[in-house]
């Protein structure tokens, strides 16, 4: 969408996407409470080993895949911040 369409992410998109999966998350809380599930890995690691078992005890590694993810968009997000940059220079010139 963004090459075709012209669509583009903003400082407002990450804050969005971080509140929407956080909405997400409480709706499989009580989804994995109910039928006794364990989606998303909220409510328990997993029972092999993973690289969850690096991000720390339950809940604390749960904080710490939303700040990776978190870190991720801000990566993905990087060409957009050069590029306004960029347009902001040559405008000034």
């Amino acid at each position: 969408m963004t090459v075709i369409e012209g669509f583009r992410p903003y400082w407002k998109s990450l804050l969005r996407l971080v509140i929407g999966l956080n909405i997400y998350m409480a709706f499989v809380m009580v989804v994995n409470s109910l039928i006794g599930s364990n989606y998303l890995f909220i409510a328990r690691k997993p029972d092999t080993a993973s690289l969850i078992d690096v991000l720390g005890p339950w809940p604390w590694y749960i904080l710490s895949i939303e700040g990776i993810g978190v870190v991720i968009c801000l990566i993905l997000y990087l060409p957009f911040v050069i590029r306004d940059w960029r347009a902001k220079a040559v405008a000034a010139k």
